[in-house]
């Protein structure tokens, strides 16, 4: 009797693994994409601390960083407020008037412009949550969610 595999053994084992490949693959893509949302929506929890701090010590006046490109912005908000954030997957800006800031961040490399997109997440000096990506899964904190 000969040792090994038969043919029909090894078609059945490469179906096996092609069915859980094909349920694995887009499970991998999305909590990915769940990771990298929550790190954008801890960068801008950071930059509302910054202007936050940055308000207390000019007589309320917010920083505003916004025009630029993706990697101009964020040396932007490094210079200025202190806060570092990762430009590979988000581009952040923050925009306002004077005693309210928005901060802004979009998906894809983009520049932030509109908070109803839906790769973008807002957050205003309130606290308030909006955008597109935080009306779905990606709910930072559902009290302060608008839109």
């Amino acid at each position: 009797m000969k040792k090994g595999f038969t043919l029909a053994e090894l078609l059945i084992t490469v179906v096996i693994l092609s069915v859980l490949t094909a349920v694995a693959i887009p499970n991998f893509t999305a909590s990915i994409n769940r990771a990298n949302a929550r790190q954008a929506i801890a960068h801008l929890r950071a930059i509302r601390s910054a202007e936050k701090m940055y308000a207390a010590r000019n007589q309320g006046a917010y920083f505003y960083c916004n025009g630029g490109t993706a990697v101009q912005n964020a040396g932007c908000l490094l210079t200025n407020l202190g806060v570092e954030v990762a430009t590979e997957r988000y581009s952040f800006d923050v925009t306002g008037s004077g005693t309210t800031f928005l901060a802004r961040t979009v998906s894809g490399g983009g520049v932030p412009q509109d908070c109803t997109a839906a790769t973008a997440i807002c957050l205003s000096d309130a606290g308030v949550w909006s955008g597109g990506l935080v009306a779905t899964s990606y709910r930072p904190d559902p009290a302060t969610v608008t839109g």
